[in-house]
């Protein structure tokens, strides 16, 4: 399909999801509350088909950082916070979850994956009292042209051009051009053409 044919698209379904979209934009931006971005994250997610594809692009257009009308966003997928920055011709498989991140432009991401706002969801030190814990969230940066395997769990950045293998974690970061196996996952270096 033509970028300018899906940019119309996307930008029709605007005027079904503008109010879900201000509804979760106001708050986060007035008072930092997801809360409503969570909801409509979700619940748009659930919506199957080309038609849902669309609305989720509309929608995120509207709610992230930085998004490009080119997204595409599988069923049961959504980005849980609105802080994320999306690049071009970016694809999300069904059942993802995309976490604090910035994504480069030509990235696919297959079913179930997971990417974390870092590997310290939790706080990082063992305690017992859970609600004394801050979280230590930081951005996952996904480089350029990568392409991550279904199942996978990525909770620290990856260079331009990286392969995460099917069902691999991702715990340190990585250099651009590598393929990571494994978990948790070790780099090996790609041929050079």
């Amino acid at each position: 399909m033509r970028y300018e044919t899906k940019r119309l698209i996307v930008y029709c379904f605007y005027l079904l999801v503008w109010p879900f979209g201000l509804v979760s934009w106001l708050p986060y931006k007035l008072f930092r509350s997801e809360v409503a971005f969570d909801f409509f994250s979700k619940l748009l997610s659930l919506i199957p088909g080309k038609i849902g594809q669309y609305i989720r692009t509309a929608f995120y257009k509207m709610t992230l950082t930085e998004c490009h009308y080119d997204l595409m966003v599988g069923f049961c997928s959504f980005f849980s916070h609105p802080t994320a920055k999306v690049g071009r011709k970016v694809g999300l498989g069904s059942f993802t979850i995309v976490g604090i991140s910035n994504i480069g432009k030509n990235v696919m991401i297959s079913s179930r994956v997971s990417v974390l706002g870092s590997k310290y969801q939790y706080g990082n030190t063992m305690q017992s009292d859970a609600s004394s814990q801050e979280t230590q969230d930081e951005t996952v940066i996904i480089g350029d042209g990568c392409w991550i395997g279904e199942g996978a769990i990525v909770m620290a950045s990856l260079g331009r051009q990286c392969v995460v293998s099917a069902g691999s974690v991702v715990t340190k970061p990585s250099q651009d051009h590598v393929v990571a196996i494994g978990n948790p996952a070790r780099y090996l270096k790609m041929a050079e053409n």
